[in-house]
């Protein structure tokens, strides 16, 4: 079976607040009822992927964390289908993202990338 650092080998993480902010500024942005995200095509470097969660939405570090391991597995299960494609992608929690079923955040990610006119790599040929 798969391990979580399996699955997302090849995905890097946006981890520098600049790289945040650049994505904020010169991305692409679409509101799902779980996630916000935000999007911006490199010209290399592949799919990488950053996670934040407002105090707007919880006070509360804990309620914080939980959000963002649940986007981290949506993220772990939908990426590996983009590999291929050059993209930097924050996930936005809401508050909406801690009930929501975990399906239905899947779904939200893909239907988000679609949106902006970004499909799986193995369906561009």
């Amino acid at each position: 079976m798969f391990t979580t650092k399996d699955k997302i080998k090849k995905i890097g993480r946006l981890k520098k607040r600049s790289d945040f902010i650049c994505v904020q500024q010169s991305g692409h942005k679409w509101v799902a009822k779980g996630m916000v995200v935000e999007i911006l095509p490199q010209e290399n470097g592949g799919v990488r992927y950053g996670l934040t969660v407002s105090k707007k939405v919880s006070k509360l570090a804990v309620t914080r964390n939980r959000i963002k391991r649940r986007l981290r597995a949506v993220a772990c299960d939908v990426l590996p289908d983009y590999v291929g494609l050059n993209l930097d992608i924050v996930l936005i929690g809401r508050q909406t993202t801690q009930d929501r079923d975990y399906q239905d955040l899947c779904q939200d990610l893909r239907w988000c990338l679609k949106k902006m006119g970004i499909h799986p790599k193995d369906r561009q040929a």
